[in-house]
């Protein structure tokens, strides 16, 4: 079968704070930039999650432009989840197809999302988006919000020959990443 290739798109885009205090990103006054997130979890795994929200544009040499929203969630579960638009274009109100990434060929443009957990800073599950939809209700340099839903395959790296499938349905209302994003790649499984 073919590599999920996409995976290591997936486990590449990481956004991150570098610098700067939070509450800066939206301007003086502001009161502290919202950048919260929900989501659900069903299917081969359950969960709700809820945490923080970044957004914005990064280059890499490997995988060009991109546009992220990471949505990372608060505590001991440590789950998060990225939809990414190749191309690095910052997406207008809007409802947008979430390509599959799976069985797909991306192209720029394209929506696509991933869903992962962890246990104490050490991944232990990667999911990737099969179809979905982004509806993005508010797009400025100051905040991104909207909802997503999207059914996604993958599994855990503790049992990679078994594949789960779940969906994964939320809101956010994300702040810009201050004053860059950061790239990092990670060791990826590749499906047989």
């Amino acid at each position: 079968m073919r590599s999920m290739q996409w995976m290591a798109l997936a486990a590449a885009v990481a956004l991150a704070a570098c610098g700067g205090d939070d509450n800066d990103a939206t301007g003086p006054g502001d009161g502290g930039a919202l950048r919260t997130f929900s989501a659900d979890v069903t299917g081969d795994v359950q969960a709700s999650i809820k945490g923080d929200a970044l957004f914005g544009q990064a280059s890499d040499p490997d995988y060009g432009d991109v546009f992220g929203l990471e949505m990372s969630e608060a505590g001991a579960g440590e789950g998060f989840i990225q939809v990414v638009r190749l191309g690095g274009a910052v997406p207008a109100p809007g409802e947008y197809a979430i390509t599959d990434a799976i069985h797909g060929t991306p192209q720029d443009g394209d929506f696509v999302a991933m869903a992962f957990d962890s246990d104490n800073g050490q991944p232990t599950a990667i999911f990737v988006a099969t179809g979905g939809t982004l509806k993005v209700t508010s797009s400025s340099g100051s905040a991104f919000k909207g909802t997503f839903t999207f059914d996604a395959q993958g599994g855990l790296f503790s049992d990679p020959e078994t594949t789960l499938s779940i969906k994964v349905s939320g809101s956010f209302h994300a702040a810009p990443a201050t004053p860059e994003l950061r790239l990092n790649s990670r060791a990826i499984r590749r499906s047989r």
